[in-house]
């Protein structure tokens, strides 16, 4: 079946923008009123929407809100607050007057949730009605308060069950950075978008500081912080809802619209160490514009310009001419011997060009406002930079007739990423229903630059390699010369779903209705490996340096040959039921079950079963068991990475060629050391939690959760035994040594939530504190088989310390992380302070071995921020990360080679205080 086309995507996001004709209505009035609780104290912050039209305000610190441009027409108006009751009131708005409408709220008891939420239930909730599941729910004012605007730093900042480590020397995974939760593999956590399903990434990250080589998780940085209204962050196993990958948990992230989404912001910063030169200088604007009539659209765009830090210190190594390394005491260079510039490594965050644009729209369609059309969608570019290892000058790598003094290779790759949604939702007969469809795309260009193929030999400007037989015109005369640059290859992944969702409330007798949910889903997904220009790829013939044979392709990433290439696709049906009600008074049990059929694995069935307690109106207790699964990606199924090089014959000392590098499943070479098509990974989970509100202002809530994860999907280590490359052999291929993905292992997560809020006045303001934990281990449960074509052989399937190895799933997060955060909102001001901790973590990254395997202590990080609001609607902030410049420990030497000082598994990363000013524009800004 033919791939889908960009013209299918771009019509799909072209459609979205024939909303604006309609939009603006002949006569529009304004809503204006007051929020206060029952002591007559003004609610700040409380989020005032006109349902059904998109338009939302939140109110000032007198509690005053105002709502313009709202059609006329009688409307449903709603106010949501953590710690209040949802309070709805019907307003009637006259075109061209005033109306107003005050609102007088009600504290409720244990609060779980300060707004509507989508996730974790199929059911209609609010704060007042509470979760039989975990979910916390991050605000706008939140997110802007974290001093990054990268939106998987945000996350992980704000949720102490996400991991987001720094990447460094780590191939693609440098540029797309994933994150994980829960201490499990970012492809186990399912993330939505205004509730739908959002697209994994097209890589493959098999380098990478804390995970397991093998994952593609979705990439959260292509999406601009500045657009999304919300986090809500189940931590549930939810596939038996969802689908797969929510193994670990489902991220929701509820885009801005209506009022909320005018707003313009500006972002710098710097890193200002005390021990290094200041550098990553960060630019960042990102705005909303939107419109608002009989419905609405809103459309954000974002530009980021992000400078890249270094923390590596100078190469102790020969640089030109044997005896010539620099004479370094204690990371400092005492007596300079060559003229290279140090450091010459590259160890820190690369530089990043981000142009990233969304929107978001709907439109009712009926007289009542109960139907509507809705669409949203974005495109993101973005251009990134990362670096491998120096090439000195003497390497047999380079050729100084290029490089005199040696070359950093550089990966400078397009990430291109774009989606649409659309779809219609409405009322009809008592039934919700939802119909809709979503089209995503991710695709990554490997570029390189300030490299070279060692094989084509020294010559930019004509050809100087003839094929190993050194004849030109020959068969093997690649009849290209050097180059400096490549495009290497490309990956792409494109998603397309058509669902309907359909849920009622019924009637069955009792004290309270019984909600019914049901859906079903057709979902085809097309992968692709594409080759690299040839050049990238060939063995050209030309010896090295030395007059030895040269190693083929592109310095630092050998392109994807023509071999390499897949075009792979697959169907996936799927259906789910959901049954949720109140059994006896203050029980709340929700039962759910999904099937899903993949074209090319088989099926599987999951399930869900929730409850929740609430004996007094301030504790909540809850409790769920579910199972789970996560299919195999067709990444893991079809990427294929293999370099072809040659070496001299020990008899005839002709050149011999050999290939190395990662076999797809069904390929000859991988069957033969015991792959076999892979299976779904399945899951059980099980956790037991409460809430409670002990008084007026605190709300504490405590989970306690088991995950078993089977067949857990990997990429096994390299296999390179003699006996190895004899069964290699044995099927006629040329390899040598190999890597293929395999359901190997089964694991076990353990773990504890804690969070806890507290708000009160104090003096003429509200303080509030805030403060959460996360414990999680993960375990290998049982020795791990070995395939019968393997034993004998001498091979390891998984290496313990190796990038991506056993230790990367279970000892190279943190086990434990914490936060606390404190918060002081005075009329126009606003201060926060906040310390992360993080606990111990062991990496041994660069050694491979146990005996330098280094255990990380802990350490706590503090931010702060201080606000100031200039005027209505304009506040300035001033803030920095990390302020008093804690980095990690140093890596010992046989770790770090004397140059990669701070390990890149640190989850705070290693660049030291950042320090930024932060000024917003907008009508929402409060």
């Amino acid at each position: 079946m033919p791939r889908i086309s960009r013209c299918s995507a771009v019509a799909m996001i072209a459609a979205a923008f024939v909303f604006p004709t309609s939009l603006v209505a002949q006569g529009t009035g304004t809503i204006r009123g007051r929020v206060v609780d029952s002591t007559g104290s003004p609610v700040i912050r409380a989020t005032v929407s006109v349902e059904a039209t998109g338009l939302r305000a939140a109110s000032d610190e007198r509690g005053d809100f105002v709502l313009g441009r709202v059609p006329a027409g009688r409307w449903m108006v709603t106010v949501r607050r953590v710690g209040v009751r949802t309070l709805s009131a019907p307003v009637s708005v006259v075109a061209g007057a005033e109306t107003r409408q005050d609102f007088t709220v009600s504290a409720i008891g244990a609060v779980l949730a300060p707004m509507e939420v989508v996730v974790g239930s199929r059911a209609a909730h609010t704060a007042a009605d509470e979760l039989a599941v975990p979910v916390d729910v991050y605000s706008t004012e939140e997110i802007a308060r974290q001093g990054t605007t990268e939106t998987a730093q945000i996350l992980s900042q704000l949720a102490p069950s996400v991991n987001f480590p720094r990447q460094s020397v780590s191939d693609a995974t440098e540029i797309v950075r994933p994150f994980t939760m829960r201490g499990l593999s970012p492809d186990h956590s399912l993330v939505l978008l205004n509730g739908k399903r959002r697209h994994h990434t097209a890589l493959v990250h098999y380098y990478g500081a804390g995970m397991a080589a093998g994952s593609s998780g979705v990439d959260l940085n292509a999406l601009p912080a500045g657009a999304i209204d919300h986090m809500e962050v189940l931590r549930e196993g939810a596939a038996a809802q969802y689908g797969s990958d929510a193994i670990a948990g489902v991220v929701n992230l509820v885009l801005k619209q209506g009022t909320t989404a005018r707003f313009l912001t500006a972002d710098a910063g710097q890193y200002m160490p005390r021990d290094w030169p200041h550098d990553g200088k960060s630019f960042d604007v990102n705005g909303g514009w939107s419109v608002s009539g009989r419905g609405s659209l809103a459309l954000f765009g974002e530009y980021r310009d992000r400078g890249m830090t270094n923390r590596a210190g100078p190469d102790p190594l020969d640089q030109i001419v044997a005896g010539d390394a620099d004479q370094i005491v204690n990371d400092v260079i005492v007596k300079k011997n060559n003229p290279v510039p140090q450091p010459n490594h590259h160890w820190g965050d690369g530089a990043e060009h981000d142009v990233m644009t969304f929107l978001n729209g709907s439109l009712p369609v009926s007289a009542d406002g109960n139907t509507g059309l809705y669409a949203f969608g974005g495109y993101s570019f973005r251009r990134g930079a990362g670096y491998g290892y120096y090439r000195q000058a003497m390497s047999e790598r380079n050729w100084p007739q290029i490089f005199p003094i040696g070359f950093l290779p550089k990966f400078a790759p397009d990430v291109v990423d774009y989606s649409a949604a659309t779809g219609l939702k409405g009322l009809a007969r008592g039934w919700n229903y939802d119909i809709g469809g979503t089209l995503g795309h991710n695709g990554f260009t490997y570029n390189l630059q300030n490299t070279l193929n060692t094989s084509l030999g020294p010559c930019l400007t004509s050809v100087c390699a003839f094929g190993l037989d050194g004849v030109q015109g020959t068969a093997d005369d690649p009849g290209i010369p050097n180059q400096t640059s490549f495009m290497a290859g490309k990956l792409e992944l494109y998603e397309a779903i058509a669902s309907l969702d359909a849920s009622r409330e019924i009637d069955i007798g009792r004290s309270a209705p019984l909600n019914l949910a049901f859906g079903t889903a057709f979902r085809r997904e097309n992968y692709q490996v594409i080759a690299g220009e040839k050049a990238s790829w060939v063995n050209g013939g030309h010896a090295d340096q030395y007059g030895d044979i040269a190693a083929s392709g592109s310095q630092v990433f050998p392109g994807f040959r023509p071999e390499d290439e897949a075009n792979a696709s697959r169907n996936n049906v799927a259906g789910y039921l959901d049954l949720e009600s109140v059994l006896v008074p203050s029980v709340l049990a929700n039962l759910a079950g999904r099937y899903e059929h993949y074209s090319d694995f088989g099926s599987k069935t999951t399930g869900k079963l929730a409850l929740r307690w609430q004996p007094v109106s301030s504790l909540t207790l809850r409790a769920s068991v579910s199972t789970g699964f996560r299919a195999p990606s067709l990444n893991q199924s079809y990427y294929s990475s293999v370099v072809t090089n040659f070496r001299a014959d020990p008899v005839t000392g002709n050149a011999v060629p050999f290939e190395v590098g990662i076999f797809p499943v069904a390929s000859a070479e991988a069957r033969v050391l015991g792959a076999r098509p892979l299976k779904a990974e399945s899951s059980q989970n099980a956790s037991v939690g409460l809430a409670v509100t002990p008084f007026r202002g605190l709300n504490f809530t405590a989970d306690v959760y088991s995950i078993a994860v089977n067949d857990r999907i990997l990429l096994t280590t390299f296999l390179a035994t003699d006996s190895v490359a004899a069964l290699l052999r044995s099927t006629g291929s040329r390899a040598e040594a190999a890597q293929y993905f395999t359901n190997a292992l089964d694991t076990r997560t353990r773990g504890i939530d804690l969070t806890g809020n507290y708000r009160v006045g104090v003096g003429p303001g509200f303080a509030t504190l805030t403060g959460t934990y996360n414990n999680t281990r993960t375990k290998i449960a049982g020795p791990i088989p070995l395939p019968q074509e393997l034993q004998g052989t001498g091979a390891v399937l998984f290496d313990q310390y190796g990038e991506g190895g056993l230790n990367a799933m279970t000892r190279e997060r943190p086990r434990w992380r914490s936060t606390v955060t404190a918060q002081y909102d005075l009329t126009a001001w606003s201060l926060m302070a906040r310390a992360s901790s993080y606990g111990k973590y062991v990496s041994a990254l660069y050694s491979y071995s146990a005996d330098f395997a280094q255990t990380y202590s802990a350490r706590t990080i503090f931010d702060a921020e201080v606000g100031y609001r200039l005027v209505r609607g304009a506040r300035l902030s001033l803030g920095g990360r990390n302020l008093f410049d804690t980095f990690p420990e140093r890596m010992v030497e046989e770790n770090s080679f004397g140059m990669f000082l701070y390990p890149s598994a640190s989850p705070y990363g290693f660049n030291g205080r950042y320090v930024y000013a932060r000024l917003e524009v907008g009508p929402a800004v409060p």
